[in-house]
């Protein structure tokens, strides 16, 4: 096993790969890869090329665009409700969307995969910010997504008018099933969230804690191995907008913290 950071030397024999705020400059006139430099080497970016077509790239330290930027960077205003430097992601309602899905998506998604019914201790951490909501007012911000098509969207959670919701699928393919975890979480509000994700040879569990405002809540979910076995799972974070209709309107969203932990 091994152990990633940046900028110092770390012991081998401890699987860990972290991006923290210690190791992220804040910088507005950096891009996202020279500010988070472990996005080069451990995510890959869902947006769109310059046809509005959906893509997946590589993360590069020259990569961003009017999709994927730093807060205060270049010719674009900075927002000062959000902290200079952090990644923003711009999805258009009604842009393309990728297989299987109806809506536009700007998101992280990482390289590193689980299984079901495997033992691991996994956990993604981060601090967001819902700059600017769709016509739906809805959007997704992190989730546990799976490689198969047609429903493997394990975990997801959502701002969605105001509220913080856990979507789940218990068993592959079901419908979801939203618990809410807080409310009256406004545009702009710092969401500091994580998902531990706990695997067995029996099957794995998800413990999900949001705070804002003061406010906090932990939800756990049970997930039986027989139902997602064999199955790639991964973690994702950013913005995939719930507004497929192309009205004008569009979802932002910052993160200005992500830590991503495999044992």
């Amino acid at each position: 096993m091994k152990s990633k950071t940046v900028g110092y030397a770390v012991p081998v024999g401890l699987l860990l790969v972290t991006l923290s705020a210690s190791a992220w400059a804040e910088n507005g006139q950096n891009t996202p890869g020279e500010n988070y430099p472990v996005l080069t080497k451990d995510y890959l970016l869902q947006s769109f090329d310059g046809s509005e077509k959906p893509n997946e790239v590589r993360i590069t330290p020259a990569l961003h665009n009017r999709y994927f930027y730093s807060n205060c960077s270049g010719s674009k205003s900075c927002d000062s409700a959000i902290p200079a430097g952090a990644m923003m992601f711009n999805a258009p309602s009604g842009f393309g969307s990728t297989p299987h899905s109806e809506f536009p998506r700007v998101e992280l998604r990482a390289t590193h995969n689980f299984v079901n019914g495997s033992d691991f201790d996994n956990e993604q951490r981060g601090s967001v910010y819902i700059v600017k909501n769709p016509s739906t007012r809805s959007i997704i911000f992190a989730q546990i997504h799976g490689d198969k098509p047609g429903g493997s969207e394990m975990l997801k959670l959502r701002w969605e008018d105001g509220t913080i919701v856990a979507g789940v699928k218990e068993n592959y393919g079901d419908a979801e099933k939203r618990t809410t975890l807080l409310s009256g979480v406004g545009l702009k509000e710092k969401i500091d969230y994580s998902i531990k994700a706990k695997g067995t040879g029996s099957g794995m569990k998800v413990t999900v804690e949001a705070s804002a405002g003061g406010k906090m809540a932990s939800k756990t979910f049970s997930y039986p191995k027989q139902s997602w076995e064999g199955i790639q799972l991964y973690f994702k974070a950013g913005n995939y907008n719930q507004d497929k209709n192309k009205d004008g309107s569009g979802a932002v969203v910052a993160y200005s913290h992500l830590d991503v932990r495999y044992r």
